[in-house]
């Protein structure tokens, strides 16, 4: 509010000389302080109509902007909170709060997007705003995050894994810092720093189930079936109710050979989640194993049962549909 205690002593000091008239810039504030009042009292209509007519008065007024974007934000139009928010770094380029929330809405305004193109130009103009941003405050946390959160969705991670490692510099408690370095490294390949990093981020947080699953996957990934049974189990502990958590258990069951704990493992996760579709893909995989080892025909009839629920959910599932084909009986046409 600095701002406004040196326009309120410019208020107080024509009016000492005998002068009783406003400046533009004083009634603007004016505007703002009641278009700031009206909408901590919720009141948003008749806090735009006086932001509005302190704009008018004063258009460079960079607080009415911002106060604007914070309104359109609340309201769920996030097209007009942006406008709002460009006009307020545009009236003070030196603001950091402005550039942050026109950061922060255009992301939202990229994931929001219908087509890949449209998600993209959001994501360049948010990561043009957020390095304002981190410009004009480097040791904001949120900023440096977020930033390498928009490198990270445009696929840089060179420049991802950068501002990802300044944010935890700047808080080296954040569990979520690490836990999206562990996600950048993991995009790249490297698999082990991925697991380091997923590690650090449990160190200052155990209860993140949906780390643990990354961290499980990663381990499938390195062929360490025995740990990543290990981290999902301890995620199946943290929240029960994960379907995922239950469906990669009963992968590693599977590829253990644990054919009882697999099965109880994917009923699980269906009767969690009954459209998961990678539950009845697996589900149908162990079946199919055991009419394989056993020829036992009602395994089949089992498996092919939670295949073709599988893509009933899912279709696209090219490689399923010819297992589903080659072992659905053939049916011969009774001789006449």
């Amino acid at each position: 509010m600095r701002y406004a205690w040196l326009t309120f002593i410019g208020m107080i000091l024509p009016t000492l000389a005998g002068c009783e008239w406003l400046s533009p810039t004083d009634a603007a504030i004016d505007h703002y302080v009641s278009g700031k009042m009206a909408m901590d009292r919720g009141d948003y209509e008749a806090a735009l109509a006086e932001l509005a007519k302190a704009i008018r008065t004063d258009p460079k007024l960079s607080l009415a902007h911002a106060a604007m974007g914070d309104i359109h934000r609340k309201q769920g139009d996030h097209r007009q909170a942006a406008n709002a928010y460009k006009h307020a770094c545009d009236s003070n380029p030196y603001a950091f709060r402005p550039h942050y929330n026109l950061g922060v809405t255009y992301k939202f305004l990229a994931d929001a997007a219908k087509t890949a193109k449209s998600a993209g130009n959001y994501l360049r103009k948010s990561i043009r705003v957020y390095l304002r941003a981190v410009m004009l405050k480097p040791e904001d946390f949120d900023a440096n995050l977020n930033l390498s959160a928009c490198y990270f969705q445009i696929s840089k991670f060179d420049m991802a894994e950068k501002y990802c490692k300044l944010a935890i510099e700047i808080n080296p408690k954040s569990p979520f810092a690490y836990s999206n370095l562990g996600t950048i490294y993991d995009a790249q390949g490297r698999l082990y720093d991925a697991v380091r990093a997923y590690k650090d981020s449990l160190e200052q947080d155990v209860h993140q189930p949906m780390l643990l699953l990354n961290l499980g996957t990663t381990y499938i990934r390195l062929g360490r079936t025995k740990d990543a049974l290990r981290v999902f189990e301890l995620a199946v502990r943290e929240d029960p109710n994960c379907s995922a958590a239950w469906e990669q258990v009963g992968a590693c069951c599977f590829h253990q050979k644990k054919w009882d704990k697999s099965l109880n493992a994917y009923h699980q996760a269906i009767e969690i989640d009954n459209r998961n579709a990678s539950a009845y893909r697996g589900l149908g995989v162990v079946h199919m194993t055991q009419f394989i080892t056993s020829d036992n025909a009602e395994m089949r009839t089992k498996a092919l049962s939670a295949w073709n629920r599988s893509l009933e959910l899912d279709s696209n599932q090219s490689d399923l549909l010819k297992l589903v084909r080659k072992y659905t009986p053939k049916v011969t046409q009774p001789e006449l």
